[in-house]
C-alpha cells in the first residue's frame, strides 16, 4: 500500500501516476491560517502510518516534514518527488522526449550518494543516444578568478533547522581565511530577500570563470560539477560525492577533481518521465537491485 500526499496541483500528476499501478490510497489537502506555505493539512491522515505503508509526496515546503517525521517514527520508506536533475521544463513536455521529468529519490530528498548499480550506466546510455543535453560532463576547471556563493533558501534552511543568514556570513568569513579570490554570493532573490523579486543573473554567467561552487544542498552544484568546476557542499547535496565538505574550506586553493561518470549515472537514475512513472518502471527501478 502507498499513501499519496498531495501539496500542489502541478504536481499531482507525478505521485498518481507513479502509484497508478499499485494499491494505494490518496490525502487531499486543505489549507488554513498561518504561514503562507506552511498552512495546510490533510483531515484524513491521523498522522500515524501502519507498519508496511509507503508513501509519496511533492516538496520540502507545506508542512510535508510531518510526513517524513512517521516515516522515521515508524520505519516506514517514502519517495519524495521534485524538479529534476536534468532535462527541466517546468512542467512543460520536453521538445526531444515529449514527455517532461521529475526526481524520484527514496527516503531523502536529493540523491546524495553514488548507487554503483550498473543498471544506472545502461538507462544513461539509452537517453544519451536521445538526448545528451547538460549530461556532458566537461573537463575539471584549473583556472578560474571566483568563488561562487550559493545560500539555502528559506525553505531548505527551514528543513534542516539553519538560519541562512548565518550560514552566508560564516561560510564568506571562512573562504576568506584561504584565499584572496572573489567571492560572488548569489542569492534567489534581489538583495537577499527571502522572498521577492527573483534573480534575473543566467546561472551560467555566473559559471564563468568560476574556481569553485560553495552550496548547501543546491541542484546549481551538480550542474557545475557536470561543467567542471569544482565543489563545496554539505553531505546532503546531490554533488556530494564529488565534492569537499563545508568543514574543508581550507582546501578551496587545492580542490577535488574527482572521477564523475559513476555519479552522473546515478543522479539520471533518479529521474524519469511521467510515463516511465504510469507504466510502473519507475518504482520497479528503484526498488529492483
Amino acid at each position: 500500500m502507498i499513501y499519496t500526499f498531495e501539496t500542489k496541483r502541478s504536481s499531482n500528476k507525478f505521485i498518481h501516476g507513479f502509484v497508478k499501478n499499485f494499491e494505494s490510497k490518496n490525502f487531499t489537502y486543505v489549507t488554513g491560517p498561518g504561514e503562507q506555505f506552511y498552512n495546510i493539512s490533510w483531515p484524513s491522515w491521523n498522522e500515524t502510518l501502519e507498519n508496511g505503508v509507503e508513501i509519496a509526496f511533492q516538496g520540502i515546503i507545506r508542512n510535508t516534514h510531518k510526513l517524513v517525521e512517521a516515516c522515521k517514527e515508524n520505519n516506514n520508506d517514502y519517495y519524495y518527488f521534485d524538479q529534476p536533475y536534468f532535462f527541466g521544463t517546468n512542467y512543460a513536455n520536453h521538445h526531444i522526449f515529449n514527455d517532461v521529468w521529475y526526481r524520484i529519490i527514496k527516503n531523502d530528498v536529493q540523491q546524495c550518494t553514488t548507487d554503483t548499480n550498473l543498471k544506472h550506466m545502461v538507462r544513461f546510455k539509452e537517453i544519451y543516444n536521445r538526448c545528451n543535453d547538460g549530461i556532458v560532463l566537461e573537463d575539471w576547471r584549473t583556472k578560474g578568478d571566483h568563488i561562487l556563493v550559493i545560500p539555502p533558501s528559506h525553505h531548505t534552511a527551514r528543513w534542516y533547522h539553519i538560519n541562512e543568514t548565518e550560514w552566508v556570513d560564516n561560510i564568506v568569513k571562512e573562504i576568506r581565511k584561504h584565499t584572496d579570490r572573489e567571492i560572488r554570493v548569489r542569492y534567489k532573490y534581489v538583495n537577499g530577500m527571502t522572498f521577492g523579486e527573483k534573480n534575473k543573473t543566467p546561472l551560467k554567467e555566473d559559471f564563468k570563470n568560476c574556481w569553485a561552487i560553495v552550496s548547501w544542498h543546491s541542484m546549481c552544484a551538480s550542474e557545475a560539477v557536470v561543467k567542471g568546476i569544482p565543489s563545496f557542499s554539505s553531505i546532503h547535496s546531490p554533488a556530494a560525492p564529488v565534492s569537499l565538505k563545508l568543514n574543508e574550506l581550507n582546501k578551496i586553493e587545492n580542490p577535488v577533481m574527482p572521477k564523475r561518470e559513476q555519479w552522473l549515472y546515478s543522479l539520471l537514475g533518479s529521474q524519469f518521465t511521467l510515463q516511465e512513472m504510469q507504466s510502473g518502471y519507475a518504482y520497479r527501478y528503484i526498488n529492483e537491485f
